[in-house]
């Protein structure tokens, strides 16, 4: 670390850092996490000239000794280890991302204190971070029809695409198995400085802006943990944890019909390979006061498929399996199941919490997630599937048949499923009330701090269909600016 006399800031010359002893000085900007949510926002101040450090808790990789830190508890409906849905390392959870990318649309912000109106500038910029197209189609089908697409990142994998810059950076420190222990802040709800662990000691770091960025379940048990521990009134007027949310995916029925009608209606220039990507409209949606969905149609030829869902058709419809059979004999059939991803109700009971019996080897009380999905939940997948089934009945395309977990009062989903998206949102979730258990401002900075922030999915209100790694980038780009210019 040397200073320029000239300019009189200090420039950071070795930037992969072995000890805290290293750093003598206070960066613009402390970043816990190096995730995509971090790993973008110290890249987008780096060249607005300010500087930033980065404690990230692993290493270069997962290990299982680092992955034991997330052990925890899921108490509610069936769900991931949760040691195995997020990781620890740099790069964060983005090495097991699948690469699914598309941006909320206005619909997804009527409860948020933005609109889609204030990311779409950074939408460019975020699409090329993830390295993907910044068009994402949607095409009409009928009134209440539309055919979307995915675009999809190949999938980048922020520790191998961004080790290098941030190891050659002039702006940029990092310091690897380096956890944060907890936040100390003052009564006035300024975070003055840091506990970590590295190299063996436990270690203060002055902050001068601290940004949380560890992650949808990390943030909120940071918070929780800080609020808990501290002897004065620092982040008292906050409760994280609440309105923890995720995205159902389901397989929920099935469609069979003519193949040329289905070739005629959907345009295949929106598909990926075998798939069709439809949602229901805005329009419909609030008529039927249902949320956020994607319907996915994806094509099967295996005959164990074929031979069941004729069967099914057989016992339910006689008349249409027989003109099924005819039209298979012609090759003019099409099956196809159906898998849908839909926005889930945020509701204060699902939340993150701070296990009572439980911690970590740092003496850190583990995660409880407490998260259910409630009988509301699947009215929105119900509802588009027998409105899809009457337009495909009526213009005689085909026949949709909802299974039976979807259908029945007790909801009963079934645990061998896709369950979820690995997508860990809300829970220090963006507003305007604490009264509301809303936790961070427009800006993303904690209610009531001068200077602490969070970023990351922990803070959508709402998660709409789309995966959130294009939000999450969009965000952080957003806040970078607004931070450059509060500081220069």
């Amino acid at each position: 670390i040397s200073k320029n006399k000239k300019n009189n800031y200090w420039i950071l010359v070795l930037m992969i850092i072995d000890s805290i002893k290293q750093i003598n000085f206070t960066p613009d900007f402390t970043i816990i996490g190096s995730g995509p949510a971090s790993l973008t926002l110290a890249m987008a101040l780096e060249n607005k000239g300010l500087t930033s450090i980065i404690f990230e808790a692993g290493n270069l990789d997962p290990s299982d000794e680092s992955q034991n830190f997330y052990i925890g508890e899921v108490v509610g409906d069936p769900y991931f280890e949760l040691n195995a849905s997020r990781l620890r390392c740099f790069g964060g959870t983005s090495q097991h991302w699948s690469g699914w990318c598309r941006n909320l649309q206005d619909r997804d912000f009527e409860s948020w204190p933005i609109s889609k109106s204030d990311l779409d500038p950074y939408l460019s910029e975020a699409c090329d971070i993830l390295e993907i197209s910044n068009v994402f189609k949607e095409k009409k089908i009928s009134n209440f029809i539309n055919q979307v697409n995915f675009n999809f990142s190949p999938p980048v994998r922020f520790n191998r695409k961004y080790f290098e810059r941030i190891k050659n950076s002039k702006k940029i420190g990092i310091l690897f198995e380096t956890p944060l222990l907890k936040i100390i802040g003052n009564d006035k709800n300024l975070a003055e400085n840091i506990s970590i662990y590295n190299n063996g000691e436990i270690k203060n770091f002055n902050v001068k802006n601290l940004i949380i960025g560890c992650g949808g379940i990390e943030n909120s048990r940071i918070l929780l943990w800080s609020k808990q521990i501290a002897n004065n009134n620092f982040l008292k007027n906050i409760n994280p944890g609440h309105f923890w949310f995720e995205h159902p995916h389901y397989n929920v029925g099935k469609f069979v019909g003519d193949f040329r009608k289905v070739k005629k209606l959907f345009d295949q220039d929106f598909s990926n390979g075998n798939e069709i990507f439809l949602t229901l409209n805005d329009k419909f949606i609030k008529q039927n006061s249902i949320r956020s969905n994607s319907i996915r149609f994806k094509y099967q030829h295996s005959e164990d498929f074929i031979n069941q869902t004729l069967f099914e058709i057989q016992c339910q419809g006689p008349q249409y399996a027989k003109k099924l059979t005819d039209l298979l004999k012609k090759n003019y059939a099409c099956f196809y199941d159906i898998k849908m991803v839909w926005e889930q109700i945020p509701i204060k009971e699902n939340k993150v919490i701070l296990s009572k019996t439980k911690k970590d080897n740092h003496n850190i009380p583990s995660v409880v997630l407490n998260w259910k999905k409630i009988k509301e939940d699947s009215k929105t997948p119900l509802t588009c599937l027998e409105n899809l089934g009457s337009y495909f009945v009526k213009n005689e395309i085909g026949r949709v048949s909802i299974y039976d977990f979807i259908k029945d009062q007790d909801n009963k989903y079934p645990d061998d499923d896709n369950i979820a998206g690995n997508h860990h949102m809300g829970g220090t979730r963006m507003g305007d009330s604490e009264k509301n258990f809303d936790v961070v401002d427009r800006n993303l900075k904690v209610l009531g701090s001068p200077n602490l922030y969070v970023v990351g999915s922990s803070v959508f209100r709402t998660g709409g269909y789309a995966n959130p790694t294009l939000s999450i980038v969009q965000l952080s780009l957003r806040l970078a600016d607004h931070l450059s210019k509060i500081l220069t």
